[in-house]
């Protein structure tokens, strides 16, 4: 039993010696194994020291490298501070020589620009020099034929016309190759008188009242008289083709008026129109038996006829009155603002006639009657006469600008040409007015015979004029042509002596008579 306990025991024993080996083999193993990581981790712990000490190292280097870079940067940055100043008080230094440049070359432009001021006022002042020699040398010279003219005017009174002309042409010479005025009136007498371009026809019996062209025939002109004639004329460097259309001494004309067509209304104080066409003539019968004044074109078909207390619209094409309209009071002027007719009364009244024939009255210009107006739209202005003489002109408001004296009597026409106002009177004569100059002073073109009724300014610087006489009167209004005129007639030259005594030693000769 025993033996047989044994044999079952050692089996067992071995069994549990071989597990027992086999753990100790295990844990054998197992040591091994944490040996190993020990080793392991030894040798990881020996090699992180040894890297420790390395990464110490190197950071020691580097934090060495670094003080140094610091130390560097420190140097760099002191040396950046350094360069900033030096490039700072560089940039100071430039931006003074800049300033001192730029202060250098304004100076240099102030003294350039004073040297042109100088050198500019050098210039002025020679202009200044040179002008007042001109002006003097001008006025001299001006002067001169303002001297030679009063001397042309003696010596043609006292019947010497070769000087009188010689006189008249060297102050117009110089006159006009000065810029002096050669409408003056000194000037302009010398020159119509010598030059004798005043040429005079008695055409009519009793006075010349009116003087008006002719539309179809050039250089033709016809004219009434206020003893019923009515006379068809030519002018071409003489008078001539002298006709007469109709005679009536019942009749006493005021006023003509020639149409498009070459007909001829002719106006009678005493309420009458004669109408002349070609060779036969017709009278219409007006309202009133006396008082009629003026007759003017209104529109194609119509003329206005204008009495001392209405007017009428006469219709051509029907050849009858169609409108009468009575005036408030006395008509003593009619007269055209830039086609709108004017009506003028006796206690100064002023309408605006409208194109119906009504009266739309206006401000009054003066207390004067009106015996004439006249309108220039190219001035913008106009010119009123009175019975007084004076002369006002106006502006378009009517306001008056200036006062012309120069006529005693009766203002009977007023016309503009340019700058230029003619105006006729009662005193007899015909009278020029530059209306632009700072002296508006009278030039006499004309003294008449008698009362200057009327004038008619022609396209050739020519004036027709007619007074009570019942004369028509040429008149050059052009001194530049009566200068050539002269000169035409020239006879001979100065003499020598008649040179130093009338226009002086000092002055150089220059001829004055056309050469052969």
């Amino acid at each position: 039993m025993e033996l047989r306990s044994r044999k079952i025991l050692w089996p067992a024993a071995c069994a549990m010696l071989v597990v027992l080996t086999g753990l100790l083999a295990l844990r054998n193993i197992h040591l091994s194994r944490q040996v190993d990581g020990l080793h392991a981790r030894l040798a990881e712990h020996q090699d992180n020291e040894g890297k420790s000490y390395v990464v110490e190292r190197i950071s020691k280097q580097m934090e060495d490298i670094a003080y140094q870079q610091k130390d560097i940067s420190e140097k760099q940055r002191e040396e950046a501070v350094f360069q900033m100043g030096v490039a700072k008080e560089m940039r100071l230094r430039a931006e003074e020589e800049q300033q001192r440049a730029e202060e250098a070359a304004h100076h240099a432009a102030e003294a350039r620009n004073m040297a042109e001021k100088q050198r500019e006022l050098a210039v002025q002042q020679q202009r200044q020099a040179e002008h007042a020699r001109n002006v003097a040398d001008t006025l001299s010279h001006v002067a001169l034929g303002r001297a030679l003219a009063l001397l042309s005017n003696v010596q043609y009174r006292a019947g010497n016309k070769d000087v009188a002309a010689l006189l008249a042409y060297a102050a117009w010479q110089y006159t006009s190759e000065y810029k002096g005025n050669i409408y003056q009136p000194v000037i302009f007498n010398a020159l119509g008188q010598t030059s004798e371009s005043f040429i005079t026809r008695n055409l009519h019996q009793g006075g010349t009242i009116k003087i008006v062209p002719r539309r179809k025939v050039a250089h033709s002109y016809v004219s009434a008289s206020n003893y019923g004639e009515i006379r068809s004329w030519t002018y071409k460097d003489r008078f001539s083709d002298n006709r007469l259309l109709f005679s009536n001494p019942d009749y006493s004309f005021r006023d003509l008026y020639v149409d498009a067509e070459d007909r001829i209304y002719a106006l009678s104080y005493t309420g009458e129109m004669l109408i002349v066409d070609g060779d036969a003539w017709q009278t219409v019968t007006l309202p009133e038996q006396d008082g009629w004044k003026r007759v003017v074109p209104w529109g194609e078909e119509q003329l206005l006829l204008a009495s001392t207390s209405g007017l009428c619209l006469y219709d051509k094409v029907r050849g009858r009155i169609v409108k009468d309209v009575p005036l408030p009071e006395p008509l003593t002027a009619l007269g055209e603002k830039s086609g709108q007719w004017l009506a003028f009364g006796k206690a100064g009244g002023v309408w605006a006639i409208h194109p119906t024939g009504e009266l739309l009255p206006r401000k009054s210009w003066t207390r004067e009657p009106v015996t004439a107006f006249t309108w220039s739209d190219e001035l913008n202005r106009g010119a009123i006469g009175v019975e007084g003489g004076n002369i006002y002109l106006i502006d378009a408001r009517g306001n008056i600008l200036n006062d012309l004296v120069g006529h005693r009597s009766r203002i009977t026409q007023l016309e503009f040409k340019g700058h230029y106002l003619f105006s006729s009177s009662y005193d007899c004569t015909i009278n020029l007015w530059d209306v632009l100059a700072d002296k508006k002073e009278a030039v006499s073109l004309k003294t008449l015979s008698s009362w200057a009724h009327c004038f008619y300014i022609s396209d050739e610087n020519t004036l027709f004029t007619g007074d009570e006489t019942g004369a028509v009167s040429r008149i050059m209004i052009s001194p530049n042509e009566m200068a050539a005129l002269i000169q035409r007639q020239l006879k001979r030259d100065f003499t020598d002596e008649e040179w130093a005594y009338y226009v002086g030693r000092n002055v150089p000769r220059r001829p004055m008579k056309l050469a052969d």
